[in-house]
């Protein structure tokens, strides 16, 4: 039996803007130009689009730089996902998106995002993204995450050799598409 040959698809990251990343969610950083929705007293507030299935998860992350070469990505049917860094380390998401209508990804629709250390994002329900989130510049990145309990508590049995999750779909594109993704060094940033 012939084993399929893997190739490597490298992918260059762009700056994460807000047109840049908007199919894919919204950059989230301390609003400039935007109205509060309340201010009250010493306290402006500005509410974020979070859609969730079930009650909101509140958990905290450490991502270590264990290289920036994946195969597996996923995405959630019923939450979007909040990510806060904690500690200004900027870092990499990628993200995917079927295109033309499609709910699958293909490696042509994966792309890499460097975001600064001081801007979290939200990602929109069934936007595919990586599992990792990769420091620049830093052996972690420590970053507050916003879930839902159903889709974690699903995704945490499966982990521990239950189901396959009903909320998330994953995709290995070793398997699907014989390819693994290598994300470059963001603009000469040292990773």
């Amino acid at each position: 039996m012939n084993t399929p040959v893997i190739s490597t698809v490298e992918l260059h990251c762009e700056i994460a803007d807000e047109v840049s990343f908007a199919p894919f969610g919204m950059l989230v950083r301390r609003p400039e130009k935007v109205a509060a929705n309340l201010a009250s007293g010493a306290v402006e507030s500005w509410r974020l689009p979070f859609t969730s299935g079930s009650d909101p998860q509140i958990m905290f992350n450490r991502y270590h730089d264990k290289g920036r070469e994946f195969s597996v990505m996923e995405k959630h049917l019923h939450v979007s996902q909040c990510f806060f860094p904690l500690g200004g380390v900027p870092y990499i998401m990628v993200v995917g998106k079927g295109s033309d209508g499609r709910q699958s990804v293909a490696p042509s629709d994966v792309r890499a995002f460097y975001i600064e250390g001081d801007c979290g994002v939200l990602l929109w329900q069934d936007v595919w993204h990586s599992l990792a989130r990769f420091p620049v510049g830093a052996a972690y990145i420590d970053l507050a995450f916003i879930t839902d309990h159903d889709t974690q508590h699903e995704i945490e049995r499966h982990l521990a050799g239950g189901p396959l999750p009903q909320q998330t779909e994953f995709v290995d594109f070793a398997h699907t598409h014989q390819t693994r993704f290598l994300v470059q060094d963001p603009q000469g940033r040292q990773g």
